[in-house]
């Protein structure tokens, strides 16, 4: 079965981009920029990947950690996406799963992206 993958990502060329590469490499991508937090849950993704600036005005970092609250979601394993050099302190401080540099490489992102899949699999 192909891994749900739930893009927050406020730059439309880099939703789509992440979207080209994960669907040729065969996920089920979906993405919701422009949803609000409470409806995150009904896309059942596996994993979510979360810019560190959704719609300029959240930092990823803090929805991050939102999420990992909220019973429905807390569970499912996250990648920050940023430009910030400090992105691996980052990612830890919001207890994200994984992290990926931007402007990143393409190989780099399927590398986490399976990676982090393999979280899901594990038993929690």
């Amino acid at each position: 079965m192909n891994k749900k993958i739930l893009i927050i990502e406020n730059d439309r060329d880099i939703r789509e981009i992440v979207d080209i590469i994960l669907t040729e490499r065969g996920y089920e991508v979906a993405d919701c920029a422009h949803k609000p937090i409470s409806e995150l849950h009904t896309y059942n993704a596996d994993v979510i990947i979360l810019d560190e600036w959704v719609l300029g005005k959240t930092e990823g970092h803090m929805l991050c950690l939102e999420l990992k609250t909220i019973d429905q979601l807390m569970n499912i394993p996250v990648i920050i996406l940023s430009t910030a050099q400090n992105i691996e302190e980052i990612a830890c401080a919001c207890k994200a799963d994984g992290f990926v540099r931007k402007p990143f490489d393409i190989e780099e992102l399927i590398t986490e992206v399976a990676r982090v899949c393999l979280l899901c699999d594990l038993p929690s």
